[in-house]
């Protein structure tokens, strides 16, 4: 298997060796898969549990009801893993799916043949570290879309995503992780009716958009905490 930069440079491997992340690599029984547009890297019910790092491309986590609706969970964005929470669980397939937004890559990782392991390696406990690291981050972020799912108005929601934005970016004017689309669907709000708010806030001189590019303009008037 090819070992590149996108690789050895991924945060899971931070302050390894490259000579001891091919080992593990090893051990892990990795693999690298190619998908296309559309295709599900991981399919709710069916795909056991493993680690994946997207080496390539771009994916988004959803998930499903009863009923067939689906939600949008995140978006992967090259260099991120996912199925981490999953790969230590005590079941045979994922709840939710990643479904490929465009062509790319994936690195598959069986991260329980760490554990059973013979030899106490420090580069193991390295490991350990950076992927309860990675998980601890990402819990994060679900507490921070708890946060704007608790504001009852599509336009709560929305200033309390940009207000987190603005202040990641340190900027006033910051992209979106998403399109409207993925936007509306992570809010869990109605895109129409969230593009006709967005347009409310434009005319009424709050913000400005170009695309992904959002340009807040009343400076003193957004969510600070």
């Amino acid at each position: 298997m090819i070992i590149d930069d996108a690789i050895l440079n991924n945060e899971l491997f931070h302050c390894i060796e490259k000579d001891d992340v091919i080992r593990m690599l090893e051990c892990m029984k990795a693999r690298r898969k190619k998908f296309k547009k559309g295709d599900f890297i991981f399919m709710a019910g069916w795909s056991k549990p493993e680690v994946s790092i997207l080496i390539s491309g771009r994916a988004q986590i959803v998930r499903e009801n009863a009923w067939g609706d689906s939600m949008l969970v995140g978006v992967i964005e090259e260099g991120d893993m996912f199925g981490e929470a999953f790969a230590y669980m005590d079941v045979k397939s994922i709840p939710v799916s990643a479904v490929a937004a465009e062509n790319g890559e994936a690195l598959m990782l069986d991260v329980k043949c760490i554990h059973t392991c013979e030899n106490s390696c420090e580069f193991h406990q390295r490991f350990v570290l950076n992927l309860v690291r990675i998980i601890a981050r990402k819990n994060s972020m679900l507490n921070q879309k708890m946060f704007y799912l608790n504001h009852k108005t599509i336009r709560g929601r929305l200033t309390a995503c940009f207000s987190d934005l603005i202040k990641a970016q340190s900027s006033f004017t910051f992209e979106l992780p998403f399109n409207r689309t993925e936007l509306a669907n992570y809010l869990c709000i109605d895109r129409s009716a969230m593009t006709r708010e967005l347009s409310n806030m434009k005319r009424e001189g709050i913000l400005d958009y170009q695309g992904r590019k959002i340009i807040w303009l009343k400076k003193d008037e957004y969510i600070a905490d």
